[in-house]
């Protein structure tokens, strides 16, 4: 199994790096199509467990 990730290689420590000041970057709304979500793995819990809420009030006799 691969492990998922998001460089496709190592960083070349003898390469510069661009460094980008804010009013030099494009708008985010440009970009928002790309996704680089992690994919969501399952958890080995029932579906109900994995959405239950902890208990916050004391027992009432």
């Amino acid at each position: 199994m691969s492990k998922l990730s998001f460089r496709a290689r190592a960083l070349d420590a003898s390469k510069p790096l661009p460094v980008f000041r804010c009013e030099d970057l494009p708008d985010l709304h440009e970009y928002a199509s790309i996704n680089r979500a992690v994919p969501q793995m399952p958890t080995g819990m029932e579906k109900e467990e994995e959405s239950v809420q902890p208990f916050k009030q004391g027992a009432v006799y």
